[in-house]
């Protein structure tokens, strides 16, 4: 689950590449982080560390991913200098809809379901349901919300 490991054939046996490839697939089961070795010689290794969004919502600092990417790889890279690029989880804007989110930008801008329903060509039986929370609202329906009240 390491992406471009074979970029460490050289400094590691197959049975130590197996070893980390699986200590790297509990991180991504667990934490939702993914490592990318993107660029290894027998002196340095740059490794990037991406935490990608997750069902439990808590993400890591850099320095937690920092710190993580130094204790599985330390074990097997003795010799090589580690170098890390932490790339920390950034929530989409429009994660933030939701019905109350929604209920209160339409009362801020004076707009009504009949008027949403007009400027994007969605019914109105729909809107209604994603306003009043009957149905969910896929990401690609709350990025449609976000961007129509951020004009």
């Amino acid at each position: 689950m390491i992406i471009n490991l074979d970029k460490l054939t050289q400094q590691l046996s197959s049975e130590q590449i197996s070893e980390l490839d699986k200590a790297a697939e509990r991180h991504q089961r667990e934490s939702s982080i993914i490592f990318t070795i993107k660029y290894a010689d027998e002196h340095v290794t740059e490794i990037e560390c991406r935490q990608e969004e997750n069902k439990s919502g808590n993400y890591a600092t850099e320095a937690t991913l920092v710190k993580r990417t130094q204790e599985l790889f330390s074990k097997f890279l003795l010799q090589s200098q580690l170098v890390i690029l932490p790339v920390t989880f950034r929530p989409s804007p429009a994660s933030a809809v939701t019905p109350a989110w929604l209920e209160q930008k339409m009362n801020e801008k004076g707009i009504r379901i009949k008027q949403i329903a007009f400027d994007t060509g969605i019914d109105r039986e729909s809107i209604s349901d994603w306003v009043t929370g009957k149905r969910n609202m896929s990401p690609i329906v709350k990025a449609m919300f976000y961007y129509y009240f951020s004009k």
